[in-house]
């Protein structure tokens, strides 16, 4: 047969449809839900499968091996190896396809498991694959579906290293917002590809999408360029199946705009049939690749709209004095006067900012985006945004840091967001998309520009903190679990409250291999009640005995001066050890926060 390469230079090929879609549409399932274990217990209808999308017009086929990695095979608890899998599909392939059409390899991306894979373990697994794909005499390789660049890239690598002759298609996934769920535009994706001997896109967001990001590849490289496009966008049965409602002739129509655009090989992904593959075959049969348009940058237009004026983030505060954050929380109504009366007050004191919670103890509040703004309207100083990750779904967390972005927000505390009480809410449930490490990671790529479409000339600016538990049994291990929030672009910590000198000493003396400034929370405690409940009922909050004896008996007047004396002693004590003070409102006790911020604002001991 000529070469595949040579091939797509001459003349557009068509690729297959789905595997899956047509396999599941027989009620054929595999062994714990891996598909490509049917190569071995169901060899003659994979085949079966293939001879469709042959008989259908498809010049170029892919192996039913997509997601045959060793992680996803055991995971499945499927008796055969990655290789045994891969082989097997590959020589399946090629008994079909003969020489009337070349077989495409197809790798995913790796199986996610709680294990943490070394370099050499990744680079076995895919080359495990890619090997088995050689041996069984595929044509070229096809890393599909991937939607981390930086994985992508490695999977190339591994690829290139053990099969270095053979070629490889590399396709990322891309959503309707012309990205990949990780953020990743076809503008870099094109320019981190240069080992790839063609490169193009799968799954996604549909067919619009698919020429939206077809157009954006095809005006950025001279490579060969692939497009699988799904066939619409799922909607879903009463078994949650995806259902794919677009019909056969829209599909066609759609990839021979494709072909106008410049693309050489065409197919279909999730929701395709044979019945597309035929509709797409009659309509762009033995054509030449079409001219490509390369990209012609758009005139500057002057801004119409003055830029947003974003807040000063604390990074070079904390380099040069201590600071003082007063938390304030958005009221469980719809009036929030007493809190913005609260929060002049305490800014008037000489609070450096005001630090707005998300809903705390899940209990359920104005949105904090919405008394952010009601703030910022009537006081001038910086807010520090709390965002759990317990309320929103990875959409929704996304729109709320643009929000804050929008808003002029530049500094963001990350949390998980404590756990929601199911008696107190009935129906209703924590989302946790992610945690907080993984939120951190996010708002990193945001600062990055890897939510915008255009290319990264925009991105957001945000200052990101995390959170330390001082309640951890093991300070230890709380400091390792913080080292993730640093490696994904944390760069300050807060704090939980302390409430005795020792226990403050401990955390500072943990927390000073992390390196980064500590900001400690204190929270004034206000009677002998006050101090039993957030001890024995608020999850990570510990109050030592020997402070809980000290409020014993104690409410009114006494009992918040009793609280006022103890975080003030604690306050001083570790002045010359932290980089701020994060003041922690009790039950609207703004006055008692505002005293606590002016003796910060006294304590002149050096910080070296």
């Amino acid at each position: 047969m000529q070469p595949l390469l040579e091939a797509l230079q001459q003349r557009v090929l068509v690729g297959d449809g789905a595997y899956g879609t047509l396999l599941a549409s027989r009620g054929l399932v595999a062994g714990g839900g891996v598909g490509p274990v049917l190569n071995l217990v169901k060899p003659k209808f994979v085949q079966s499968a293939h001879q469709e999308y042959l008989d259908a017009g498809a010049e170029v086929i892919e192996t039913n091996t997509f997601a045959a990695d060793e992680l996803a095979l055991a995971a499945a608890e499927v008796n055969a190896t990655s290789a045994e899998v891969c082989r097997a599909g590959a020589k399946l392939a090629r008994a079909v396809a003969g020489t009337r059409a070349w077989v495409l390899g197809a790798v995913a991306p790796l199986f996610r498991s709680s294990v943490k894979l070394s370099e050499s373990d990744r680079t076995r697994l895919y080359t495990q694959q890619v090997s088995a794909l050689v041996e069984g005499g595929v044509h070229a390789i096809l890393l599909e579906t991937f939607s981390d660049l930086d994985e992508l890239v490695f999977a190339l690598a591994a690829a290139k290293q053990a099969a270095p002759d053979t070629p490889v298609i590399a396709q990322m996934a891309f959503t309707l917002a012309g990205t990949t769920t990780a953020g990743v535009s076809p503008d870099k994706m094109v320019a981190a590809l240069a080992a790839a001997d063609v490169i193009g896109a799968n799954c996604g967001g549909g067919e619009s999408a698919a020429l939206e990001v077809a157009r954006r590849i095809t005006e950025r490289t001279d490579k060969p360029v692939s497009i699988y496009p799904n066939r619409g966008l799922a909607d879903f049965d009463d078994l949650g199946r995806p259902v794919y409602i677009e019909s056969h002739d829209y599909f066609a129509r759609s990839a021979r705009r494709l072909a106008d655009l410049g693309v050489n090989l065409i197919g279909g992904c999730c929701g395709t049939t044979p019945d597309d593959i035929r509709k797409l075959k009659a309509l762009i049969a033995a054509r030449k690749p079409a001219k490509r348009q390369p990209r012609v940058a758009a005139p500057k237009v002057a801004a119409t709209v003055a830029p947003t004026r974003m807040q000063p983030t604390l990074e070079q505060d904390l380099k040069t004095r201590r600071i003082v954050i007063a938390e304030v929380d958005p009221p469980r109504g719809i009036d929030a006067s007493r809190e913005l009366e609260g929060a002049k007050q305490i800014v008037q004191a000489g609070a450096d900012g005001i630090t707005i919670a998300d809903n705390p103890l899940s209990i359920m509040r104005m949105s904090n985006l919405a008394f952010a703004t009601l703030l910022m309207q009537q006081i001038d100083t910086r807010i520090v945004l709390h965002i759990a990750c317990r309320d929103r779904s990875l959409i929704g967390t996304q729109s709320h840091l643009l929000g804050a972005h929008a808003l002029g927000i530049s500094n963001i505390l990350a949390v998980t967001g404590d756990p929601v009480a199911t008696q107190a809410y009935q129906g209703s449930s924590g989302v946790f998309d992610m945690a907080s490490h993984k939120l951190i990671e996010l708002i990193s790529r945001f600062n990055q520009g890897e939510f915008f479409t255009g290319g990264g000339e925009s991105r957001t600016g945000f200052f990101v903190g995390g959170a330390f538990n001082c309640a951890s049994r093991k300070l230890e291990n709380e400091v390792k679990r913080f080292a993730r929030k640093a490696q994904a672009g944390a760069r300050y910590i807060m704090t939980q409250p302390v409430f005795d000198l020792a226990k403050a000493r401990e955390v500072t003396a943990a927390c000073r291999e992390l390196g980064l400034p500590l900001v400690m929370g204190v929270m004034p405690l206000v009677s002998e009640r006050n101090a039993e409940f957030l001890h024995h009922e608020v999850p990570g909050i510990d109050v030592p005995e020997d402070v809980r004896r000290r409020m014993a008996g104690l409410k009114g007047d006494k009992g918040r001066a009793e609280g006022l004396r103890i975080a003030r002693e604690m306050m001083e004590g570790i002045a010359g050890e932290v980089k701020g003070y994060y003041l922690i409102t009790p039950m609207n006790r703004f006055d008692m926060i505002a005293e606590l911020a002016k003796f910060a604002n006294t304590l002149n001991v050096s910080r070296s």
